[in-house]
């Protein structure tokens, strides 16, 4: 907008004057509203940019960091832990199988007092007939008889109770012996298969973020470059500004023409004065139209160059648009794998704790049928003393009592071997109390070292996953805001570019501008009689001046006229403002 101190009140123009003011202020209006626009979007960009910088920044203190190789340690180390698990699973089987073992041999020991209790039982009911047909036994021998048979119910009862705990027992440990060759054949599917995978899985990632750190730090150079060029456009922008004032000058200097003093003048005389400042202002916006059109050509190109550049950033979107076969397809096979390992974990995790109860119930079973062998090892004595009493009995009798005598030894024999079924039973139930009692620990210190491997191991997936989950999402997020700020920075600059057509919308107000003012202009005629008047004008013209081209030209003539100050060769046009002091 001109000053109002450039401003004079018109009395009379010409026709061809009016267009050529007009053209002035078109091409003011334009240089005005044009750099204006294409000065908001650059800065806009240059806002943008810094933004830009300080994601993809931000993004490579993320991705220099070490939570990737923490993590791919932790589940290097979890993977290790997953492989290892078969181990304790074929221990665990192992001593099922032992347990069963146990079981099978308790089961011949039961059959076998379970024969010899059948034996005593018929040799007790043949106590029992003979000494009814033995007038000198009397009723003694039957009550003794009876009670030996009493015994023997006793103990076959006990026996059968023995039978069908074993029973319950041994299905127990058969049902988690199933269970452990299940895991085994699920260790068999998963293993090492899985933990290879998440091994692999990780290393994919950590090269994914690798290229995706690469780029970035390519991106940040290009834009930190892009950014230092958009600052040196906006600072060449003051073209703009200058060319605005040129204009407002030389609309000045029409003006001057409807002065009082001019139109004072004959008619002769204001032509030949018309005609001087006509070719003043010709050579003014001549070389303003000169060094507008070169300076915004050049930036014009600077700032298509720019944007040409500034595509390189796209990189990071078609990067994060890419992503179906990247970092989240990375963490989506991640998490599948780690699903399975923690399925895997869960199912032996599983077995543990079934394992522990069959154990500590094989453990309550054994003492249970320790003290129910106890008892049948005191029936047995109780037989031997009876069987005893009833051989001393008989020696009293004499000879007739000598077939019970017999029937008492071969009682207390089998006795004998009840006792020896009884023994080898007890041995077996030692050996299954001591296979159920050596896991239990001690003390706190011993449970801690008989930790879980398999809780372990799902721990330390779990935080490797998590960690790795974290970082990945944080990398996605940046990268997809960083790729959106990019695309942002890039369209305002590709719209700069396009809105740079300085030359259709200014120039050419301007060249028809000089157009019509040459045309106004004649042959050169002598103003040597018009310096009165000229010379006060040409003074007052050449105080508005801000830039030295212009009192160049203005000097050249001055020096046609007398009375005029002399070129103040100091003038300079306003220093450009640095984009470094500036814009960052």
């Amino acid at each position: 907008m001109a000053s109002s101190s450039l401003t004079l009140k018109a009395t009379s123009a010409s026709p061809s004057d009016e267009r050529t003011g007009a053209c002035l202020e078109a091409a003011r209006s334009a240089i005005e509203g044009r750099f204006l626009e294409v000065g908001d979007v650059l800065s806009r960009a240059v806002e943008g940019m810094n933004t830009l910088i300080t994601a993809l920044e931000r993004m490579t203190q993320i991705l220099a960091g070490d939570s990737v190789a923490t993590a791919a340690h932790e589940l290097g180390q979890a993977s290790e832990k997953l492989r290892h698990l078969p181990q304790s699973l074929d221990e665990r089987r192992d001593k099922l199988s032992g347990l069963v073992k146990v079981g099978a041999e308790l089961a011949e020991c039961i059959q076998d007092m379970h024969k010899h209790l059948a034996y005593l039982r018929v040799f007790g009911v043949n106590i029992k007939i003979t000494s009814g047909g033995i007038a000198a036994a009397g009723p003694e021998f039957a009550i003794f008889a009876q009670e030996i048979c009493d015994c023997i119910e006793l103990g076959q009862t006990q026996l059968d109770t023995f039978r069908a705990d074993l029973g319950t027992m041994d299905g127990d440990l058969r049902q988690a012996l199933s269970q452990e060759t299940h895991l085994a054949r699920r260790c068999n599917e998963l293993l090492p298969a899985v933990p290879d995978s998440l091994v692999a899985q990780v290393a994919a990632i950590t090269a994914h973020q690798a290229r995706i750190s690469g780029i970035t730090e390519e991106v940040a150079a290009l834009a930190r470059d892009v950014r230092k060029q958009v600052g040196s456009a906006l600072a060449a922008l003051q073209i703009g500004d200058i060319t605005r004032q040129r204009v407002e000058h030389v609309q000045f200097g029409l003006s001057l023409l409807e002065a009082p003093e001019v139109g004072a003048l004959p008619d002769a005389a204001r032509v030949r004065l018309t005609d001087f400042i006509h070719r003043l202002m010709s050579a003014q916006l001549h070389a303003m139209t000169r060094d507008f059109r070169r300076d915004v050509s050049r930036i014009g190109l600077n700032v298509g160059a720019m944007a040409a550049d500034a595509s390189e950033i796209l990189r990071l979107r078609e990067h994060a648009e890419g992503q179906g076969g990247g970092e989240g397809n990375f963490l989506r096979s991640l998490e599948a794998n780690v699903g399975k390992a923690f399925a895997l974990v869960d199912d032996i995790e599983a077995g543990e704790r079934s394992a522990k109860t069959v154990s500590r119930s094989a453990a309550s079973s054994a003492r249970a049928l320790a003290a129910k062998v106890a008892a049948i090892q005191n029936i047995r004595a109780d037989v031997q003393m009876m069987a005893l009493n009833t051989t001393l009995k008989c020696s009293r009798i004499g000879e007739t009592g000598k077939p019970l005598g017999v029937i008492a030894i071969e009682l207390r024999q089998h006795a004998m071997h009840l006792e020896t079924s009884a023994g080898h039973t007890m041995a077996a139930l030692e050996r299954l109390f001591g296979s159920t009692t050596d896991e239990e620990p001690d003390d706190d210190q011993a449970q801690e070292r008989q930790a879980s491997a398999a809780a372990a191991a799902a721990e330390a997936l779990r935080d490797a996953a998590e960690r790795i989950r974290r970082t990945g999402d944080e990398v996605e997020r940046d990268l997809a805001s960083a790729a959106q700020q990019g695309c942002d920075v890039v369209d305002m600059l590709k719209q700069a570019a396009t809105r740079f057509d300085f030359d259709r919308h200014v120039s050419g107000y301007l060249d028809e501008a000089l157009a019509l003012l040459q045309g106004e202009t004649s042959n050169e005629s002598p103003i040597d009689d018009l310096s009165p008047v000229l010379a006060p004008l040409m003074a007052q013209l050449s105080r508005t001046y801000t830039m030295a081209q212009e009192r160049e030209v203005h000097a050249r003539f001055a020096e046609q006229v007398g009375g005029a100050p002399p070129l103040n060769p100091h003038a300079q046009p306003p220093p450009a403002q640095s984009d470094e002091n500036v814009f960052f």
